[in-house]
């Protein structure tokens, strides 16, 4: 494939920004000159990063206003789009100054995302509804710490309803966020196409995902937890109540069918919708679908495997101390920005301290994020209808790994109990061969909504 940058860590992110273009996040024009002004050879190329997608953004939302102005709806809503994803985009290589902290304008440039996203859904044909969810969490300190979740609820026009509502209610698609989204950015995996369809769909950030981690007040900051079903349960326990006040159901809006509830989420975010399944089977039995993007399974095998496998391999055995380990990380860290950028972000979301944190507390945190148990694999215990794929050109597999990839993906996929299952294998970019489907949107969004159809016995006639 074509790249526009020799990394390919800074060219996937082009592509995951260029991708949004097929429903209006991104103007290729627009991406193309901010690429012209990354300074990709620097050793840290987050500042000329942050001054391209910064330069991009406020020159859409200029556009945005003018559109606005003379009554242009259409060309407002993608020039505020576009100005939201430029924005979020702008800060995603920003670290903090140290393991386990967030850089300080990481807030305000998410604050301003969502302000400028906020101004594009009040131009949409659809209802948008902005949600908070109340959620509470231990802080690990002894105490609980109470937040509200940020979400987005998409809701389809009854024109669009012919073939999905029951008794004037439509099924509901639960998005997750991964994990280094957004909810705005993630609009456009499922959102952008689902109420067209006559599908609700509902996004929300969870712990450890953007202003719920980066928080102005770090009292209201939440670190990401690895038992994502318990986040899951407390949206949709929210949900349900939601679905049940006769107030939510208007004359131009369906209501929502509580019967017909699946879950989706990509890369992390699929290893939280796999995870939310498993536990939803043994509990209430809500989850009527699942759908998994090129999901997780275990982050610490991931990372092994993509960084050092012999000598993180050793760490775990005991054979070599954490001193070791955190010398070698960090002093990599200085040398190789892409490096520093994971240990720096990972350790953020998952909850390093900020205070005498270590790369080895990192590792030993990763581990708690897998599908595995003491009894086996949690997958057994899906029950519910599952779409699961892979990306054979992942950003995290060399040749050598996506060579071996189809096996293990099959040996996962093999593990799922549900009776219906189906295998998703994406060899190039085109076919969904990119992590998270980045490039491939409408491919993935057009899968997963024919997929779901199935699993509700909903039936569209043809066009011809």
């Amino acid at each position: 494939m074509a790249q526009l940058f020799s990394s390919q860590f800074l060219n996937f992110e082009v592509i995951r920004i260029l991708g949004t273009a097929r429903y209006g996040g991104a103007d290729i024009a627009e991406v193309l000159e901010a690429v012209s002004e990354i300074r990709e050879h620097d050793w840290d190329p987050s500042q000329s990063w942050h001054r391209a997608w910064a330069k991009q953004a406020l020159q859409a939302e200029s556009l945005a206003i003018e559109a606005r102005g003379h009554g242009d709806r259409s060309a407002a809503r993608s020039a505020f789009l576009r100005a939201s994803n430029y924005t979020r985009a702008s800060g995603y290589l920003m670290t903090g100054p140290q393991i386990g902290t967030s850089d300080p304008r990481v807030f305000a440039i998410l604050q301003k995302s969502t302000e400028l996203f906020s101004k594009a859904i009040a131009l949409f044909d659809i209802s948008v509804r902005a949600l908070e969810i109340p959620y509470s969490q231990d802080d690990g300190k002894g105490g609980t710490r109470k937040v509200m979740l940020p979400a987005y609820l998409y809701l389809p026009n009854l024109s669009a309803t012919k073939a999905t509502s029951s008794e004037n209610k439509v099924p509901l698609l639960i998005s997750m966020v991964g994990a280094d989204s957004t909810n705005e950015e993630i609009f456009y995996m499922f959102p952008a196409t689902g109420p067209d369809l006559g599908y609700a769909v509902l996004t929300y950030q969870g712990p450890g995902q953007g202003t719920t981690l980066h928080a102005e007040d770090e009292d209201t900051s939440l670190p990401m937890r690895p038992d994502w079903e318990a986040v899951n349960q407390t949206v949709i326990d929210y949900m349900v109540n939601y679905a049940s006040d006769s107030d939510q159901t208007t004359k131009s809006e369906p209501g929502l069918d509580i019967d017909r509830v699946a879950v989706a989420g990509a890369t992390l975010g699929g290893y939280f919708a796999l995870r939310s399944a498993a536990a939803d089977a043994k509990s209430h039995d809500r989850i009527k679908a699942c759908v998994a993007i090129d999901p997780i399974y275990d982050l610490w095998e991931m990372v092994r495997q993509h960084v050092a496998p012999r000598f993180f391999g050793l760490w775990e055995r005991g054979w070599v101390p954490d001193w070791l380990v955190n010398g070698a990380v960090m002093q990599g860290s200085r040398w190789v920005f892409q490096m520093r950028w994971e240990v720096f972000t990972s350790a953020r979301f998952l909850g390093v301290s900020a205070s005498n944190g270590t790369p080895a507390d990192l590792l030993r945190i990763m581990k708690k994020y897998s599908v595995d148990h003491d009894k086996g694999s949690c997958l057994r215990e899906i029950k519910c209808p599952t779409l699961v794929s892979v990306a054979m050109g992942s950003l995290y597999f060399d040749d050598a790994d996506a060579r071996n990839s189809s096996s293990l993906f099959r040996a996962r996929f093999d593990q799922i109990g549900a009776e219906e299952k189906e295998p998703w294998v994406g060899d190039t970019p085109g076919t969904g061969g990119l992590q998270a489907k980045m490039g491939a949107l409408g491919l993935c969004n057009q899968r997963v909504f024919a997929f779901l159809d199935r699993q509700f016995g909903i039936k569209r006639e043809g066009l011809e």
